[in-house]
């Protein structure tokens, strides 16, 4: 071998002596390593120092009305609320789409079932043959109101809906999709905890 080569090798094995002996073998990272939290004047929660009493944290924002709304109607929960109201807007979607709303009469106001109505009359027969939603629509709990003996819960749902449409020339069905943002209204009447939610205005909102 020639000396230069030699050479070189040994050079490499003591550079690699040096940098196991700075850097050891361990590399990675382990189940039981756990972070180090500098401690500071300032340190709070569970890392206070003993005798040191934690600042208090900022309460989470409420809506407004949302706790009226629970001291007037016991059974009112937010999140059963959003869930229920997401499933009422799917199934009034796609009976309205099949021009179905007989059955919709004790889940919407006058107002609303009759503007229904006159849509689905004045649409006839073009109606879509089968509708359904791409994915669960996106509902948001958007505003709160009180008047009176009355509440109006307002939803904000985002979605987007698949519709076969007929062919008028009887050719095969076309596909369209078609995404929405609306507000829906619900209100209810707080004389009793009986009386049902019922949709009492529809608007168009922001995507």
């Amino acid at each position: 071998m020639p000396w230069e080569l030699l050479f070189l090798a040994l050079i490499a094995v003591v550079v690699l002596f040096q940098l196991y002996n700075v850097l050891g073998r361990r590399v990675g990272f382990k189940a039981d390593d756990k972070p180090t939290v500098p401690k500071t004047d300032d340190a709070e929660g569970p890392f206070s120092r003993p005798g040191q009493e934690a600042k208090p944290q900022p309460e989470r924002l409420r809506m407004p009305n949302l706790d009226a709304l629970k001291a007037r109607d016991s059974h009112f929960n937010e999140v059963n609320f959003v869930e229920k109201a997401r499933e009422a807007y799917e199934q009034i979607v796609l009976a309205f789409n099949r021009g179905e709303i007989e059955g919709l009469k004790d889940r919407l106001s006058e107002s609303v079932y009759g503007v229904f109505a006159k849509a689905v009359e004045a649409r006839g027969e073009q109606k879509a043959i089968n509708v359904s939603f791409v994915d669960a629509p996106k509902t948001d709990l958007d505003q709160i109101e009180l008047k009176e003996d009355r509440a109006m819960v307002r939803v904000r749902f985002l979605s987007e809906l698949l519709y076969e449409l007929t062919d008028p020339e009887g050719g095969e069905p076309k596909k369209a999709h078609r995404r929405t943002a609306e507000f829906w209204t619900f209100q209810k009447n707080l004389k009793s905890p009986t009386n049902p939610w019922i949709l009492s205005r529809v608007e168009a909102a922001k995507a």
